[in-house]
Formats: C-alpha cells, sequence, structure tokens
C-alpha cells in the first residue's frame, strides 16, 4: 500500500476536525542571468567558429593556413597542429582506437617466482623409435 494522496487525507482530517493541508505551487526556476549557454561541445566550438568568421577570424584562420603549408616557417608545426586539431579532435582519435570505454587490468606478482630448471636427458633412438 503507497502514501495517501493529499486529497485523501485532507478527508480523513475534515472528518476528525483538523485543518486541512494545503497543497503546494510549484515555483518557475528563475535565471540569474538572460545568458544562454551552448548545451554541448560541438555547439560551443561552433558559436566559437561563427563569432571568429563575423570579424576578423577568416583573415586569421587564412594566415594559419597558409602557415601550415609553408615548409621555411618556423611556426609551421604549431600550426599544423591548430588545424589537425580543429579537423579531427583528440578525443574522436581516442574513440577510433577503441580504448576508450575499455577497462584494463593489470595484474602483477609482488613475490619473486622461482623457477626449477631441470636438466635435459638425452635419449638415443633405436629402430627409428
Amino acid at each position: 500500500m503507497g502514501r495517501r494522496s493529499i486529497d485523501a487525507t485532507n478527508e480523513i482530517r475534515a472528518a476528525e476536525g483538523l485543518p486541512l493541508i494545503k497543497r503546494k505551487t510549484k515555483r518557475p526556476k528563475v535565471r540569474k542571468s538572460n545568458a544562454i549557454l551552448p548545451v554541448s561541445k560541438k555547439a560551443r566550438s561552433q558559436e566559437l567558429l561563427v563569432s571568429m568568421l563575423s570579424s576578423k577570424g577568416k583573415r586569421v584562420v587564412e594566415r594559419v593556413l597558409r602557415k601550415a603549408l609553408d615548409d621555411d616557417d618556423g611556426d609551421q608545426l604549431a600550426c599544423l597542429k591548430i588545424v589537425m586539431d580543429r579537423v579531427l579532435p583528440s578525443d574522436y582519435i581516442n574513440k577510433m582506437k577503441g580504448n576508450g570505454n575499455q577497462i584494463q587490468i593489470h595484474i602483477s606478482g609482488v613475490d619473486e617466482t622461482n623457477i626449477n630448471e631441470v636438466e635435459a636427458i638425452d635419449m638415443e633412438m633405436k629402430d627409428g623409435v
């Protein structure tokens, strides 16, 4: 048997002459600010990309790509890393490896293991047997 509803409890309380229980009203949650944050990583990165491309960010992206393709530039490796992090995020690569959701258990011994060596016995072959 479960818990009585407020209506059933109030009927019993009214019959006994006790004050009735008031229902609680649900209050809507009030936001502290009007800012709406993106839900996921993808939404955040897309929002950042849009803000970059709407301003001088387009020139920055072009410069990073140009430096990444220039073999004589000293910053080529850093720019290549930036480009690759944007094209193939590292968490995507880890998921593709298959090691992301696996459990690994390593068991190692504390004591030294003793191996008993047995001398080999030479056997002669007789009549092909």
